[in-house]
């Protein structure tokens, strides 16, 4: 027992890399971006999920199931920088806000967003 407590608290000490990730659709060249405190994994979910047919974004998905997984690509848009005392909250509060300025940003550039 004390072993299973050992590695969960291993795995609370583990420092992870936070940001956005994309999904860039390259046939639309439009843009699916989301936050992420573990950047490793990002993909995994979303990636499964468009897979599988159950993504949230109704409209990416469509984009997946008609174009095909290879006119998709997926990488790190921005890893964010966070004090190691940051707390979950302030980190999720940066990611958001973080996010809306890139949104923001694409926008005015005349990019296309999921």
């Amino acid at each position: 027992m004390n072993k299973k407590k050992e590695n969960k608290n291993a795995y609370k000490q583990m420092k992870f890399r936070a940001g956005i990730f994309q999904i860039k659709n390259l046939k639309k060249n439009k843009l699916f971006l989301k936050t992420s405190t573990d950047l490793d994994r990002a993909f995994n979910s979303d990636q499964f999920q468009l897979k599988l047919g159950s993504h949230k974004n109704i409209e990416l998905q469509n984009d997946w199931n008609t174009l095909g997984s290879d006119n998709f690509e997926f990488s790190i848009y921005e890893e964010l920088k966070i004090k190691e005392t940051a707390t979950e909250l302030e980190k999720q509060t940066d990611l958001k806000e973080l996010l809306k300025l890139h949104q923001i940003d694409l926008l005015k550039k005349g990019i296309k967003l999921y």
